[in-house]
């Protein structure tokens, strides 16, 4: 585990975002640290994931812990939030990861060839880590009286799709996960919400705006745009880029939703989708 920062949480408790990689999850601690929290941000690679951390930090003038986490590996998922709960009471957990496969680049594989070892790590990867991970948070939340868990989906989160057999399952049950938990626990100050991100991700660079009277058309189905275990988020491919900027304000305000209005599922796409 890695700290960087010197400044206090005002009281706050840790927000900490599993799979953080160069688009979404980066955007959504940058979010949070602005928003005065202490930030656990957690992926594969400690060495990228502390120039992210050190990056944060120095903008957000806020503490921010790197702490190496492999999503497919149990005990590493435990021992990454042994370190996560030594920081003090984790008041937001948002779960980001997903595994890196062909579905990342558009390209479906044929059931037959898919390997039984990689759709057992994308399942555990999707959900089996997501499990675990609420696991850890849930009882202090559950202690405090009040506590987030924001559990990033995609298109897949709804619908099966032909050549996506690892990416569609492992979504199907994180968006049950997410539902189970919400019926069980937002009685006790806990909100859960399950975030569809129906586009791909860009950055504000990457975001393209169509002309006007030729507005490009997404194809009827997106991957989603999570960052996670294998950072791939796919291109943009003549469609209007999501700027991860402007989807942490989304994860913010579900956040700070009073609980008398809670959001328990919503999903964002750009406006040049058709849907």
């Amino acid at each position: 585990m890695r700290k960087v920062g010197s400044s206090s949480s005002g009281g706050k408790g840790i927000a900490a975002v599993v799979g953080v990689g160069p688009k979404l999850g980066r955007s959504v601690a940058r979010k949070f640290a602005h928003e005065g929290y202490t930030v656990a941000i957690l992926a594969r690679d400690l060495g990228r994931l502390s120039r992210v951390a050190e990056e944060i930090a120095r903008e957000a003038k806020a503490q921010v812990f790197a702490i190496r986490i492999d999503c497919s590996d149990q005990r590493s998922v435990r021992e990454a939030f042994e370190g996560v709960l030594s920081l003090g009471f984790v008041e937001v957990l948002v779960y980001n990861a997903y595994h890196s496969s062909s579905y990342t680049s558009h390209h479906p594989t044929s059931f037959t060839h898919i390997p039984f070892q990689s759709f057992q790590t994308s399942l555990a990867v999707s959900v089996f880590a997501a499990f675990l991970c609420a696991q850890q948070v849930i009882p202090g939340m559950m202690e405090k009286g009040k506590g987030t868990l924001l559990f990033t989906g995609c298109s897949a989160s709804l619908n099966g799709v032909a050549g996506f057999s690892e990416l569609c399952c492992g979504k199907f049950a994180l968006r049950a996960l997410s539902q189970c938990l919400a019926r069980e626990y937002q009685a006790f100050g806990i909100h859960v919400a399950h975030v569809i991100i129906d586009g791909v991700v860009g950055s504000p660079r990457e975001i393209i705006i169509p002309p006007r009277g030729n507005v490009a058309e997404q194809t009827s189905f997106n991957i989603g745009g999570e960052d996670g275990e294998g950072e791939g988020e796919g291109e943009s491919s003549g469609v209007m880029g999501m700027d991860p900027d402007v989807l942490a304000q989304t994860y913010w305000h579900l956040h700070v939703q009073d609980r008398r209005a809670w959001t328990h599922e919503l999903d964002v796409r750009p406006s040049n989708t058709r849907f």
